[in-house]
């Protein structure tokens, strides 16, 4: 609280400016009450002095982020951050607490012994191009989704910013997304401050209570390394070798499906030469469901989901093309593909696009809703037109004990709860959920 308390008689001093309003509602957002709420003791130094006419690096090292700036002033983020920002454009930067550091064993001796290449890499990905003050991030139904400065190299799934680089439009670089809300600073959906910032004439620190976790794994890696969705796993792979064979029988030679292929959860690969594509990540945001979710509507093994097939009737191999799908590809089609079939069969039309990746802070609210998945390029201003966009298909609110609950619009089936909400991955968030999304009309029995 001493922090807090000098940073409003600070900011009190600074004539002209609403900042005073910001920081007042976002510190009294925090849930200080007025008995903690005591003045600074008469001629203890004052921190963020005139903080709008420093600059960032001044900003940090008069923050309570000692840890923070002692890795900042070993590694080369100055020369960083000049290389790729102007004053006109600002920058962003999230720098976590002491305990948050501590915490994930970076003690000021082991930060002071760590490459400064290394400490690069975990600075950038806290440092965000552009800058993005408390009116930018407070109280918005959506994500700020910022472009940090750490690039996975080997990664192509996004336009590179710098435009000076034509050739290298499609690296990969970390996004944090960003809301405020009821004095709660949400980094990719998790709450991460208190919602205090700094400002700063080049840009604008927030500070952070705890470390934002960094994807290092495919979706596909993700699943493979959790235990709570092997059923889904193994009913895929199944599911694919009968489709090849089926092929095979038909046409004399194997189409080599692969659902991660196809629904994008590994790196791609081109088709023809089995190397990896100029573009080889697409994003999406996913409702995966655990082994709970298949138990709760009846199907206890995978041999139970292929044999819900077999009753159901496989694909056929007829007029030079496979006829027909699996029935296990409609039942897990929001689950796998927003919803999304081909016309025939999961094999022939792999996904080629990235979808809107969202976090769970964004669950609760309209945005969500007017999401689009598939837009339509039809000309607005015809006569004829018919808004043919593919919007988001489930809905979402929340029980009484606060949990999400999911389910496909129109659909009868019982909502599924998000038991485990942000579990990141390169893709996108992963939410696992408890019960099948069942899709409208569609039986079990």
């Amino acid at each position: 609280m001493k922090i807090l308390n000098r940073l409003i008689k600070d900011i009190s001093g600074y004539a002209g400016s609403g900042l005073l309003t910001v920081c007042c509602l976002a510190i009294l957002a925090t849930g200080c009450s007025r008995e903690e709420f005591m003045p600074p003791a008469e001629g203890e130094q004052v921190p963020y002095k005139d903080t709008v006419h420093i600059t960032v690096k001044e900003a940090l090292a008069q923050s309570p982020a000692k840890l923070f700036y002692q890795a900042w002033q070993r590694s080369h983020m100055d020369t960083i951050l000049a290389a790729v920002t102007d004053p006109k454009s600002g920058c962003t930067i999230l720098a976590v607490s002491d305990e948050a550091l501590l915490a994930a064993g970076y003690t000021a001796s082991k930060i002071q012994g760590m490459d400064p290449k290394d400490l690069d890499s975990l600075l950038m990905f806290y440092s965000l191009r552009g800058r993005f003050d408390a009116p930018a991030l407070t109280n918005r139904a959506d994500n700020l989704i910022a472009l940090s400065l750490l690039m996975r190299p080997g990664l192509r799934g996004m336009p590179d910013p710098d435009t000076r680089n034509p050739y290298a439009k499609w690296i990969y670089y970390f996004k944090q997304h960003l809301q405020v809300m009821n004095g709660k600073t949400y980094v990719n959906g998790r709450v991460t401050g208190s919602g205090v910032s700094i400002p700063a004439k080049d840009g604008y620190v927030w500070l952070l209570d705890k470390m934002v976790p960094k994807p290092d794994k495919t979706l596909l890696q993700v699943l493979e390394a959790d235990s709570r969705f092997t059923i889904l796993l193994e009913l895929l792979r199944q599911r694919d070798a009968l489709y090849n064979q089926i092929f095979e029988e038909g046409a004399g030679y194997s189409p080599n499906v692969n659902f991660s292929q196809f629904y994008g959860w590994a790196l791609k690969l081109n088709q023809y030469t089995g190397e990896e594509d100029d573009i080889n990540l697409l994003f999406t945001t996913i409702f995966l469901p655990t082994n709970d979710a298949f138990k709760a509507a009846g199907f206890n093994t995978v041999e139970d989901l292929m044999a819900f097939n077999e009753r159901r009737g496989l694909p056929r191999y007829e007029d030079w093309s496979m006829k027909g799908r699996f029935a296990t590809d409609s039942l897990l089609s929001f689950h796998t593909n927003w919803g999304i079939l081909p016309k025939e069969s999961a094999g022939d039309y792999p996904r080629s696009g990235s979808y809107p990746v969202f976090y769970s802070n964004m669950f609760p609210g309209n945005a969500v809703s007017r999401l689009i998945f598939l837009a339509s390029f039809k000309d607005p201003n015809g006569t004829d037109y018919v808004d043919d966009s593919y919007y988001m298909p489930l809905e979402f609110h929340q029980d009484a004990s606060g949990k999400t609950q999911v389910k496909v619009k129109g659909s009868e089936a019982p909502a599924a709860t998000v038991t485990e909400a942000d579990i990141p991955t390169l893709m996108g968030p992963l939410h696992a959920v408890d019960r099948l999304l069942i899709p409208k009309g569609f039986k079990l029995d």
